[in-house]
């Protein structure tokens, strides 16, 4: 037999023996825990501007709306309060923007009517719901009732959103 023939023969020969099981290369498996601990909480997403626009004699009512974004968490109850602003003399049934010594009326309410005064008093005049995880959108109705016309120039009244869960 020639020598190329026999050394063939011999790697086919070995390639064809059972291949022995190598010590401890046994696999062995285990687990860990992934977790998270998600607390009740809630984030104002926006608070626009409400904008009367510019008025002249107010011998009608003027009307405007605005939408304060809230999100929560699924399942957490929340109220949301506004306070009575910082024009001169602003108290939440009298709410009022100021230009100097001057003030302009006017009011917010958390119904399309115009009726229920949205103010700082929880379980009294504040808005609830329940957070579902999502943007949730609240309507901030206003209202400057007929009045007297002040001097003319910008009233402005800066009111804080407090949102309580």
């Amino acid at each position: 037999m020639p020598a190329r023939l026999s050394r063939v023969m011999a790697i086919a020969a070995v390639l064809s023996l059972p291949v022995p099981q190598l010590a401890g290369a046994a696999t062995k498996t285990g687990t860990f825990l992934v977790s998270a601990v998600v607390v009740s909480d809630c984030d104002i997403r926006s608070t626009p501007n409400l904008a009367f626009g510019e008025v002249g004699a107010i011998s009608q009512p003027v009307d405007v709306t605005t939408v304060i974004i809230v999100a929560c968490t699924t399942g957490t109850a929340y109220t949301i309060a506004l306070n009575a602003g910082d024009g001169t003399g602003s108290t939440v049934p009298d709410r009022r923007m100021s230009n100097g010594t001057n003030s302009l009326k006017y009011q917010l309410y958390s119904d399309t009517a115009r009726t229920a005064v949205w103010g700082q008093t929880v379980g009294t005049d504040t808005v609830g719901a329940t957070g579902n995880g999502n943007d949730q959108e609240r309507t901030i109705y206003g209202r400057m009732p007929p009045q007297t016309m002040p001097a003319a120039g910008t009233y402005q009244s800066l009111v804080t959103v407090t949102v309580q869960y």
